[in-house]
């Protein structure tokens, strides 16, 4: 065991060596957003608002492609026509996309767009009365879902290395949040998240 863990950690640290040699970066930094969402397959659904928190990081792989990985607590969930119940579902919620910078590395303001997937535990889904969750008589939510999303944004360099990040995107997705007698329900959202990135390493 004592010489596997040597090896991970000479792999790790000739990564790392490597990385920073050809001048790759990272950059770190707190997140805060809001959601506008609603469930698909459901006529009488509506849009509600929630917030997502949490971090994120950027990882360049040179000055037009990176990469983009969160860790949020996200409010999804839904509304109905002709109701005031909401139903919400919180979910420990992991988007990781493949980011296109425009411009140029030295630019002040980088526009930018974006793709990828991303992955989402149920913490607990509840409605506006503090309830479990009941759709169409049933009330045995997925605790796991999987999903899409693409969006378009810009980083803004507030200082050397320091920059301003907001997106704006719109995820799908694949795992239902419930099956009914009329169909599988589906998260749904349109999210704007702003955030501030700070270096790790690279330039």
């Amino acid at each position: 065991m004592k010489i596997i863990t040597k090896y991970f950690a000479f792999a790790f640290l000739t990564l790392f060596i490597i990385n920073t040699s050809i001048a790759q970066t990272l950059s770190i930094g707190p997140l805060l957003g809001v959601n506008i969402s609603t469930v698909s397959n459901s006529p009488a659904a509506e849009n509600i608002a929630g917030i997502s928190a949490g971090g994120f990081l950027n990882y360049s792989v040179n000055e037009h492609v990176g990469l983009n990985a969160k860790v949020l607590f996200t409010q999804l969930g839904t509304g109905y026509e002709n109701s005031t119940l909401i139903n919400r579902f919180n979910y420990l919620h992991v988007p990781v996309s493949a980011v296109y910078f425009f411009g140029e590395s030295g630019n002040r303001i980088r526009p930018k767009v974006y793709a990828g997937i991303y992955a989402a535990s149920l913490t607990n889904g509840n409605n506006d009365a503090a309830n479990n969750v009941v759709i169409a008589g049933q009330s045995n939510l997925n605790s796991f879902d999987i999903g899409g999303q693409v969006g378009l944004g810009f980083n803004y360099r507030i200082r050397s290395r320091t920059w301003l990040n907001v997106d704006l995107g719109y995820m799908a997705g694949v795992v239902p949040v419930i099956d009914t007698p009329t169909g599988k329900l589906r998260n749904e959202a349109y999210n704007l998240n702003v955030g501030v990135s700070f270096p790790v390493f690279g330039r």
